[in-house]
């Protein structure tokens, strides 16, 4: 029962989402904006749901099906893909080292600094 709770949790959640979406006239996906308000509910509460929580654990397990409509769709725009490769992997390769790099600085200026030992 517990698990049958915490799905409709997210159900109810991801409609109020879609319904705050179009009735504000928000172009922000209805999924963000329930991450938003679940993240927000659950600060409120303190605690996760025990319903929640088993939800979350299959979901997670199975995470790697949640990718096999958008391989497919790739799959299905393979012509527009082979056309704009170089601006994609170039933007693919900057989104990825542009903020790999920026957090090490960051670490790097605000980690405490250790001796040869490893003390601060």
């Amino acid at each position: 029962m517990q698990l049958v709770a915490g799905i409709l949790l997210l159900a109810a959640i991801l409609a109020l989402s879609e319904w705050l979406k179009i009735s504000a006239g928000w172009t922000v996906p209805a999924p963000v904006l329930a991450i938003v308000l679940l993240v927000i509910i659950l600060l409120m509460r303190g605690a996760v749901p025990t319903g929640l929580r088993r939800v979350s654990a299959v979901l997670l397990r199975h995470m790697a099906l949640f990718f096999i409509p958008a391989l497919v769709a790739m799959v299905g725009l393979l012509d527009v893909l082979q056309e704009n490769i170089w601006p994609l992997l170039l933007i693919i390769i900057v989104s990825t080292v542009v903020p790999l790099w920026l957090t090490a600085f960051i670490f790097d200026r605000l980690a405490p600094r250790l001796d040869d030992e490893g003390r601060q």
